[in-house]
């Protein structure tokens, strides 16, 4: 029976939408420990794609530059995942946490006014913001010493 449910387990793990990321040793012992509890990205433009999806006029956009030129309202979503794959470290042997990912929120910065903060980039403005990641249990370790 332990046999059965060991590889049901595995095949769950596989089918699982995953994002992998680099973290620091203090954050990934917090998270290991379970003191922190949410992970916190910032989204560049370059990574867009990774952490949100836009939806406007009832569909969605991948990235800002593709919605439509009009005054039509925007909503930014977090890219859902199931878990977070999270190493401490380039080396093969690095430490390794497969964490749940319970929910995501998008946050937009604000000044001390109350307005949305943005940046310009390549003569286009974009949001101040990040993906925060609310951590459930920690699902498989690695090379954890």
């Amino acid at each position: 029976m332990k046999v059965k449910n060991r590889i049901l387990t595995n095949q769950i793990k596989m089918i699982m939408k995953k994002l992998t990321l680099q973290i620091d040793k203090k954050c990934f012992n917090a998270i290991l420990t379970g003191e922190q509890k949410v992970e916190r990205r910032t989204v560049w433009p370059s990574q867009v794609t990774k952490y949100v999806y836009f939806e406007c006029e009832g569909k969605q956009y991948k990235r800002q530059e593709d919605l439509p030129d009009n005054d039509s309202p925007v909503t930014i979503l977090p890219v859902e995942y199931d878990a977070l794959y999270l190493i401490n470290g380039r080396r093969k042997d690095a430490p390794r946490l497969l964490v749940e990912v319970e929910s995501a929120e998008f946050i937009i910065f604000q000044d001390d006014d109350g307005n949305d903060m943005v940046y310009e980039e390549n003569g286009r403005e974009y949001y101040a913001c990040q993906v925060w990641y609310h951590l459930g249990k920690i699902l498989e370790t690695e090379n954890i010493v």
